[in-house]
């Protein structure tokens, strides 16, 4: 019985204390949902969840016994409350994960911006790069057209020469001009690249969320993705885990609210040959007794109520 009676106490505790937990979190969503009266919908909270304990508690003893309008009423009444808590809590717990990632989301927009611009400044790198290939390539032509010039002028110094060596000298400013453009723009680009990746340090070094964006980067999956159906796997299991146990503690008292059923036993007629004895008149309970000695004993017994000495007899 005492094994019975702790394990029956640690019942009623847990039970008590995840659904005052549930309840908790729950009430404390629900004023958070209704900001503009918040005590008042938190009071209307709590009465209810108190009234969901109680009456899923009497479902269950007297559910034989009650009309079925008032179970039915009770059973429907039961379930909602039960999707009233869960949604609170989902509330509270999504607003308090709002709290800790509003910084880490920024940063991640940061995150996002920065790589767009990092991949437009590339793909201006790209084209300026071609086209600075370009103009190598028409100075190299350039260069060989002012040779072949050269080596056929006899003066060396004729109109088509000096145009040609203008034009040169064109492409190499511009040459110039495009390289050092593309080198500024690389530095911007790896400047961005690099405010980037400090903020995913950032981030990942984030203790209120950091667990959080490993699990969402391992699965492949947007860190606000994770974070929502974990919560959802929370509100599954918790308010209708501490109604379970608060079930499972009504079936303990009622079990154990249970009247034993009296033992029987069964007798002889006859005392055994091999063990006479003789019977002391001034002890009530003699070593061996007939069955109707027996019948009387165990009438009075269960008249008076009281504890027979039944270390001295043997019953037969």
């Amino acid at each position: 019985m005492s094994k019975f009676f702790n394990f029956k106490t640690l019942v009623s505790f847990t039970a008590l204390a995840i659904a005052g937990c549930a309840a908790l979190f729950s009430v404390t969503g629900i004023g958070t949902l209704f900001a503009g009266a918040a005590v008042s919908a938190m009071v209307m909270a709590s009465a209810l969840e108190l009234g969901k304990l109680v009456g899923i508690s009497f479902l269950y003893r007297y559910w034989s016994e009650i009309p079925k309008a008032l179970k039915s009423y009770m059973s429907v009444a039961s379930v909602v409350l039960i999707l009233i808590t869960s949604a609170g809590i989902y509330g509270y717990l999504s607003s308090a994960y709002a709290k800790v990632a509003a910084e880490p989301l920024k940063m991640n927009a940061d995150i996002q911006i920065y790589n767009s611009q990092a991949t437009t400044l590339d793909e201006e790198i790209k084209r300026k790069t071609a086209r600075l290939d370009q103009i190598i390539a028409l100075r190299g032509q350039q260069e060989n057209r002012i040779d072949n010039l050269i080596s056929k002028s006899t003066t060396g110094s004729n109109t088509a020469i000096r145009s040609a060596q203008s034009s040169l000298a064109e492409l190499n400013r511009t040459a110039t001009q495009l390289q050092k453009e593309i080198n500024q723009t690389s530095a911007q680009r790896d400047s961005l690249k690099a405010r980037s990746l400090t903020k995913e340090v950032e981030i990942n070094t984030n203790s209120d969320i950091g667990t959080f964006v490993y699990i969402s980067k391992a699965i492949g999956v947007e860190l606000d993705t994770v974070v929502k159906w974990f919560i959802l796997i929370i509100v599954l299991v918790f308010d209708p885990l501490s109604i379970c146990l608060v079930l499972a503690y009504n079936f303990l008292v009622k079990r154990e609210d249970k009247p034993e059923e009296p033992k029987t036993f069964a007798v002889y007629d006859e005392r055994p040959e091999n063990k006479q004895a003789e019977l002391d008149p001034n002890d009530p309970y003699p070593q061996y007794m007939t069955k109707e000695e027996t019948e009387e004993v165990l009438e009075n017994f269960w008249k008076k109520k009281t504890m027979v000495k039944y270390k001295d007899i043997n019953i037969f």
